[in-house]
């Protein structure tokens, strides 16, 4: 180091300890003019600032724009991540068997619909999460090729919610993991420690998720304003133009009760109540704030309806997730990989719907009878996909060498004898 130059590591974390964290600490040192890290902004011999960007809130965007590549390379790895975890608990929850109907042979554990409410959702949403960073990821390299403006835009706010929204689910969803393994779970050598310490950090670097749900969330109403004022919205979100009319008009009373399969897994109705819901979160939020900010100023009426923001923009993302999954069901070209693929897309929505029943029963956009019939149905797809579970985590195709884990390795006789070889035996 050079004279008034200091060099710290940050010591020990909770994960990730392979990554040198340090801290630097400069004393009456001078920085050349060549170093002025004067991208955005320069300051003359004379000491005159000055910017190619006109103003402060564009400075600083300019300036948190270059996480973005982070925050997309985040939400991929998340995946990854989750694809690991699934992988294992979905394995070890096929081999392992307990218990079962008297004087017959034991069941494996994911024959018990417990098992399989904890498991086969997160096996959908990994598929579901797997085609959303896909499609950004596919976006972020247009947006550096092109440098479009509006491009731009969509993948600041898709790149901020998607980080934030699978991080999140991710990192619970190890957890989940790891108790549904029982006590192998909680051996270092399968892994779920590791995995749950290393991603913990993914939910606050690259910008800590409540934070970016609220960028997401200041996107869709400036959007709205936007539509208000006459002006048009963006490609990516555009149902909510549609918002305006169609889905912020009185839930219809003949489809709130249709309770029919054909009608619960029409992709058009899926989509619908998830734009539904977002679209009234957005509209209610909007006149919240309006109302508030006359007496608590700006950041006083934001602050007090902030459960409700981090809400729409979690309802927003997981609108693009749908969208993006039935994308991608209608674009397989092989009949029986697009049906297991629609099973799952079908339980990811379904599943989501039923976790936040409460907001369309107080809307009546959903009568009793089509609640109870969405539980019903959320129950049979998981049974469902539980029986082509060892194809759907195989596709991902993750060697053993990559998984490392001995209870989810793929050949299933060999799992015990790796478990107790580690063990010493």
């Amino acid at each position: 180091t050079l004279p008034g130059v200091e060099i710290h590591d940050c010591g020990h974390k909770i994960g990730l300890n392979g990554v040198d964290n340090g801290a630097l600490r400069f004393r009456s040192v001078r920085i050349p003019r060549d170093n002025l890290l004067n991208r955005f902004g320069d300051v003359s011999q004379e000491g005159k600032y000055t910017s190619s960007l006109p103003s402060i809130n564009k400075r600083f965007a300019a300036t948190l724009g270059e996480l973005v590549g982070g925050r997309v390379g985040l939400a991929y790895t998340s995946v990854g991540v989750l694809k690991v975890a699934v992988i294992i608990a979905v394995r070890y929850s096929l081999l392992r068997q307990q218990f079962g109907p008297p004087k017959q042979p034991e069941i494996s554990i994911l024959d018990y619909q417990s098992q399989q409410h904890k498991l086969m959702p997160m096996l959908a949403s990994t598929y579901a999460f797997h085609f959303a960073t896909l499609h950004l990821v596919e976006n972020y390299s247009e947006m550096k090729k092109t440098q479009d403006e509006q491009l731009v835009g969509d993948v600041h706010t898709l790149s901020a919610g998607l980080k934030a929204y699978v991080t999140s689910y991710t990192q619970k969803s190890l957890s989940i993991c790891r108790e549904a393994c029982g006590g192998h779970g909680y051996a270092a050598v399968n892994r779920f420690g590791s995995l749950r310490n290393d991603h913990d950090i993914f939910q606050t670097f690259e910008g800590d998720n409540t934070v970016l749900l609220q960028q997401v969330a200041g996107y869709l109403l400036k959007q709205y304003r936007e539509r208000f004022q006459g002006g048009t919205l963006t490609v990516t979100w555009n149902y909510l133009r549609e918002s305006m009319n169609s889905y912020l008009s009185q839930p219809n009373p003949v489809t709130a009760r249709w309770e029919g399969g054909d009608h619960l897994r029409d992709p058009n109705f899926q989509l619908d109540a998830f734009r539904y819901r977002t679209s009234r979160l957005l509209q209610s939020v909007a006149v919240r704030l309006r109302k508030q900010s006359k007496t608590l100023g700006g950041f006083g009426a934001w602050n007090r309806c902030l459960n409700h923001l981090l809400t729409l923009a979690e309802s927003h993302i997981e609108s693009v997730i749908l969208a993006k999954f039935i994308d991608a069901v209608r674009s397989c070209p092989d009949p029986s990989s697009r049906a297991a693929l629609k099973l799952l897309c079908d339980l990811y929505a379904l599943d989501r719907i039923w976790n936040d029943i409460g907001t369309y029963r107080n809307v009546d956009y959903v009568a009793p009878n089509k609640a109870k019939a969405i539980h019903k149905l959320t129950e049979y797809l998981s049974f469902q996909v539980k029986n082509i579970a060892k194809e759907l985590v195989d596709a991902f195709d993750l060697p053993d060498y990559v998984t490392r884990a001995p209870i989810g390795m793929q050949a299933a006789e060999e799992a015990y004898s790796q478990y107790t070889q580690f063990a010493g035996f």
